[in-house]
């Protein structure tokens, strides 16, 4: 063995003991106390994990990312860590996120839908999920940052409102429709509340396109939103019900007639029959 390996080896070794040495005393028990913590409140885990196995994969947590870490996995164990290395680097964002919103965040980072929409989009995302559970999941998953902004602009009842004229079609209704998210971050329920009296006119792209070039002046009532005539109302109500009643009789017309005069045959044949017997 040359001078260089026996340096490189010596090298390691103080390396690792430096670092063992490191966790030891105060650190070393917080760790150790965080491991037994998550045993008694989460059990093994899927992994069936043992207190030294937990307090191992405590440390390998608190060399990459320091004590804060401590905290968020005390309170939400096994699923601190899985969220933490899913997180790759962005892990330190979930330390954060304990940090400035406490037990709230677990919520977030122990669901998988919730936590990939925290890791894509950040804080905002995180606040929008808890502010309006139930409803930010599905309008960040479809609309990203902009239906972020215009959720955390907004009260929980124009929350549910956006989320209702998103199900009905309104921000897909045209190729301009979904900047109608960025007017509800910036005006908030104001804006909500024009976007939900005027759905169906914005549903039209000549209305929408007025609305979009001056938003304020319509929002202030300064301005009103004309449609079209024509395609006005059609956009506003349809009667559906009406005019499927409408559709379908038109296509089941034929059928319907020669069945009548089917039936009208035979009851004139049965008839006939019944006259020829008695005779």
């Amino acid at each position: 063995m040359n001078r260089a390996t026996i340096t490189f080896a010596a090298l390691l070794i103080n390396l690792f003991l430096g670092a063992s040495s490191s966790f030891a005393g105060p650190a070393g028990t917080a760790i150790r106390e965080t491991a037994e913590v998550i045993l008694k409140k989460f059990g093994k885990g899927a992994a069936g994990q043992t207190v030294e196995e937990l307090t191992e994969a405590t440390t390998k947590v608190v060399v990459r990312h320091g004590d804060d870490a401590l905290p968020l996995l005390r309170k939400s164990g096994h699923a601190g860590f899985a969220a933490l290395e899913e997180a790759g680097d962005k892990a330190p964002d979930i330390i954060k996120l304990y940090a400035r919103k406490g037990d709230e965040a677990i919520w977030v980072i122990s669901q998988p839908k919730k936590l990939a929409i925290f890791i894509k989009h950040g804080d905002s995302a995180a606040d929008a999920l808890l502010k309006h559970p139930g409803i930010a999941d599905t309008l960040i998953g479809k609309y990203g940052d902009d239906a972020v902004g215009a959720l955390n602009g907004v009260s929980r009842q124009s929350a549910q409102r956006l989320s209702m004229i998103a199900d009905d079609g309104v921000l897909t209704a045209t190729s301009r429709s979904s900047e109608l998210l960025p007017i509800i971050q910036r005006y908030g329920d104001a804006a909500m509340d024009f976007i939900w009296k005027n759905k169906g006119a914005l549903s039209v792209a000549s209305a929408l396109t007025l609305f979009l070039a001056n938003p304020e002046a319509y929002i202030s009532g300064a301005k009103s939103l004309v449609v079209d005539p024509i395609a006005g109302p059609i956009a506003r109500s349809v009667n559906w019900t009406l005019l499927i009643i409408i559709v379908a009789g038109v296509v089941f017309a034929p059928f319907i007639v020669r069945s009548i005069k089917k039936a009208t045959v035979e009851a004139r044949s049965s008839t006939s029959k019944k006259t020829d017997g008695t005779t």
